[in-house]
């Protein structure tokens, strides 16, 4: 009789212990499987966000109206916070580039070209107080930050009328600027002052580059 309980004990200690070796075996599976399929996941849903990433930047290009045949397309590639509304650095060098190349983006006109380099270039933007010649149907003017002053008093202008390079300077004509936000006399009364409501440039990616007239 002790015998054959000490035989019972054995057996159900390797029982006990081929249960212990499943469970360890099993759940090491199991861990291992959950990991590989998690890190599955990871990638899968990397790869649609880098997919996204893309298709955004190449919607971005692919918005950028084509005025010309002279025409490329360029990268922002620095944007001093100190100095936002003033100047972009884009990854297009002098072997494409001039200085007063014109530079747009989806909307219009966002800068001009100030100076290059091997492999950059500087973009002085519009809101810095770049002089542009434009045009708001028949009336000229000219457009200086986001102000177009000196303009004839009795001009025919209204809040939302749009408003275009002229093509009176070295800027091709018909390149959109922006609209009219607010207008006013002059100080002396004797013309009228504009405030544009200029092209959105905070959010610059991708920029075209249109070759300047010379």
């Amino acid at each position: 009789m002790v015998i054959y309980l000490r035989k019972n004990k054995i057996i159900l200690k390797i029982i006990l212990l081929i249960l212990l070796l499943t469970i360890i075996i099993g759940g090491s599976y199991l861990f291992n499987y959950m990991q590989y399929n998690n890190y599955d996941l990871i990638e899968v849903s990397t790869l649609k966000t880098q997919n996204q990433i893309l298709k955004d930047e190449l919607s971005k290009i692919e918005n950028i109206p084509k005025y010309n045949s002279d025409y490329l397309i360029g990268r922002v590639i620095l944007r001093d916070i100190h100095n936002f509304y003033k100047e972009i650095v884009i990854n297009v060098g002098n072997d494409k580039v001039s200085i007063g190349d014109i530079v747009v983006n989806e909307e219009g006109l966002v800068g001009i070209i100030s100076e290059v380099k091997k492999d950059i270039s500087y973009v002085k933007l519009i809101d810095s107080g770049y002089n542009i010649s434009v045009k708001i149907g028949n009336t000229y003017g000219n457009l200086n930050g986001n102000k177009i002053d000196l303009l004839d008093k009795y001009s025919e202008l209204t809040a939302g009328d749009i408003i275009y390079t002229s093509g009176l300077t070295n800027v091709p004509e018909g390149i959109y600027v922006g609209k009219i936000k607010e207008i006013k006399m002059d100080n002396d009364n004797l013309g009228k002052e504009i405030i544009v409501d200029l092209v959105d440039n905070r959010n610059l990616i991708y920029v075209g580059i249109i070759k300047s007239i010379k």
